[in-house]
């Protein structure tokens, strides 16, 4: 049996011309030029040559070690794989088998010679697809840097403005965020329960079709509405015929790209906040309320505390309080476990709830419950407030230097140095800020319930509530019997 194997990747089809007829009429052609009939063909349509898991390439393989085929021709050596080392393990597999291997392009000679042409035009197909890649990401950068979006990923509420390659905001649809964010911001509405309304109301996606609830979620989370857009964030590596490694790249080498924004960087920033708080407020999928679900700590090693329910009743108590480290070492600092042991719940949470109403009421200090670390000096505020002034002037002459180079002001290689200096300066702007705002977060100012907000509060929720807006986390540890909590910024 004479075989021909062929092969082109989505790609190379659409761009480099390899169709797989070409491909097939041409090997076809060629063996009955020489007489030869009884032909089997195995194509793989859309698939990698890097790679050797290929369905048609398995079954040539199989029967190749079933001496089933005399000959194999391939229309070029990179139809049968484009990685040298796999082209030689094909060859040596097919003279294994006692075939020919043959090439339109070109005759395959298994003498030293012919292998050593072989290894040569292998070696120049994976350099020619290395430089292939390396350009398309030169390129694809250096568009990001001249302020373009590489890919239209055709976000709600922008239209795409392809002469430029940017976003543009559709009025309509921008309506309907300013919306899902008022929804947020004024009643504290999550995402599953917004989409509800946005459907009773009979307002549609761009699909027509009802809003779900990760759509929603999307526009609430992604700083995209507040004119932030950035390239080159994930790196993929294809790894496999049908698996791709994503590596998250460090905010420093992300490029920013400015397009309008629809919602202001304040707003934005307090719906984080609301979906964090209903994030700890979120029941999931408890079979009981706890009043400190989400606000308390190890007193000893700083980690969350986890509540759950034991089979047996121990002391008089079935449902505790558990430092998280205890149920998954992947929590833990070091090796050693923590040495905090199994709180009862309903003792400590009447133990912390007490605590709040003494302070309320009049009977105690908060400060006879509180233990904080030494504070900063100040609040960062003057430091802020200058680097916001410096990262709008750097998105400003960003701004301009596009302008200049849309209008040939300056040359496309001045342009590209002046945004690559900019997006640096950008970059080192974000990290101060970010580095400021975290140590800002400790000067939360402390809201401690009032008496008739304490008396008002009947349900675990109410108290929940009251607990998250007072700014303050709870610890507690437990060496020896009787635990000690007390509270902290």
């Amino acid at each position: 049996m004479n075989a021909i194997y062929a092969r082109v990747s989505t790609d190379e089809q659409a761009h480099s011309g390899y169709s797989l007829q070409d491909q097939i009429a041409s090997c076809r052609n060629r063996l009955l030029s020489l007489g030869l009939t009884n032909i089997q063909e195995y194509i793989d349509d859309g698939y990698s040559g890097e790679f050797l898991d290929r369905p048609a390439l398995d079954r040539l393989r199989d029967d190749l070690r079933a001496k089933l085929i005399k000959r194999v021709i391939v229309y070029d050596p990179d139809r049968l794989s484009r990685n040298l080392t796999n082209q030689l393990l094909l060859s040596d597999n097919i003279e294994k088998a006692n075939a020919q291997l043959m090439f339109v392009t070109g005759d395959y000679d298994a003498s030293p010679e012919g292998r050593l042409f072989f290894s040569m035009k292998g070696a120049i197909s994976a350099y020619e697809k290395a430089k292939i890649r390396e350009r398309t990401l030169r390129g694809r950068r250096a568009k990001a840097n001249s302020g373009k979006i590489i890919m239209n990923n055709k976000p709600y509420g922008f239209d795409w403005d392809e002469l430029n390659s940017t976003y543009t905001i559709n009025e309509e649809e921008a309506k309907i965020v300013h919306l899902i964010y008022d929804l947020c911001l004024k009643k504290h509405w999550g995402s599953p329960k917004i989409a509800t309304e946005l459907g009773d109301q009979g307002i549609l996606n761009r699909d027509g079709k009802r809003f779900n609830a990760m759509h929603v979620y999307r526009i609430l989370t992604k700083d995209l509405y507040t004119g932030t857009a950035y390239a080159f964030k994930i790196a993929t590596k294809k790894v496999g015929q049908y698996k791709i490694e994503r590596t998250h790249v460090p905010k420093d080498n992300w490029i920013h790209i400015p397009i309008p924004a629809i919602e202001t960087s304040e707003r934005w920033q307090q719906v984080q906040q609301i979906i964090e708080q209903n994030k700890k407020l979120s029941k999931r999928n408890s079979k009981r309320d706890y009043l400190l679900r989400g606000i308390l700590k190890c007193g000893i090693c700083g980690m969350g505390m986890v509540a759950s329910r034991l089979k047996s009743n121990i002391n008089g108590h079935t449902c505790y309080y558990r430092c998280v480290t205890k149920s998954s070492p992947h929590y833990r600092l070091d090796a050693a476990k923590c040495p905090n042991r199994y709180i009862p719940v309903d003792p400590l949470e009447e133990s912390v709830w007490e605590a709040f109403v003494m302070i309320a009421s009049g009977d105690a200090a908060l400060s006879d419950f509180l233990r904080t670390e030494e504070l900063p000096a100040n609040n960062h505020a003057e430091e802020i407030a200058k680097l916001l002034k410096k990262q709008d002037e750097a998105m400003q002459l960003k701004a301009d230097v596009m302008k200049w180079r849309r209008t040939n002001l300056i040359d496309s290689n001045t342009a590209e140095k002046e945004l690559q200096s900019i997006t640096k300066d950008l970059s080192t702007i974000t990290m101060q800020l970010t580095s400021l705002q975290k140590s800002q977060e400790k000067f939360k100012e402390i809201v401690v319930p009032t008496a008739e907000e304490i008396l008002n509060a009947n349900t675990i929720e109410e108290k929940r509530l009251l607990l998250l807006q007072s700014n303050l986390e709870v610890h507690v540890q437990r060496i020896g019997k009787i635990p000690e909590f007390w509270f902290q910024i």
